[in-house]
């Protein structure tokens, strides 16, 4: 007797070619989840703490201090004006480096200027610049916690 062929695929066909899509669907739906996440970064710049800085170690007119234990910089405008300005990069939370033009993320490449605002890469906004109160004891306080407008300038005593 002679063995008739069926029209169309075979079962183990049929599973090959499922298991083959369902992988591909798979791999889709990872990277699908990835460049999801890509795109909307969850930045933590971890808890917010205060430190003190003598008046007498205060740079010169002109010049800035950097604290990278505290991701600050420190900058003074005039005799009795400071400025702090947060290194943390607001795209990731990389800390910036300070270069000849501003600021630059080695993590993606944000760029800021002198100022911390943005002048190229990812980053959404500018680098917060932070709150100074003068305290007794001949010393300010800087607030990494809190963020005031761009160019606010603090009086010490």
């Amino acid at each position: 007797m002679a063995k008739t062929e069926k029209d169309g695929k075979s079962r183990r066909e049929l599973i090959t070619l499922g298991s083959a899509f369902g992988l591909m669907g798979l791999a889709a739906a990872g990277t699908g989840g990835a460049l999801f996440k890509y795109m909307f970064p969850v930045v933590s710049y971890g808890t917010p703490q205060k430190f003190l800085i003598p008046l007498d170690d205060l740079p010169d007119v002109g010049d800035e201090l950097i604290f990278d234990d505290m991701k600050v910089v420190l900058r003074r405008q005039t005799e009795t004006e400071v400025a702090a300005i947060s290194l943390v990069c607001t795209h990731l939370g990389c800390t910036v480096n300070r270069v000849e033009t501003g600021f630059q993320c080695p993590c993606h490449g944000s760029q800021y200027d002198s100022d911390g605002l943005v002048v190229g890469g990812p980053a959404p906004k500018t680098l917060p610049w932070l709150e100074i109160k003068n305290v007794p004891g001949g010393q300010i306080e800087v607030d990494t916690g809190t963020s005031m407008p761009e160019g606010t300038f603090y009086a010490v005593v």
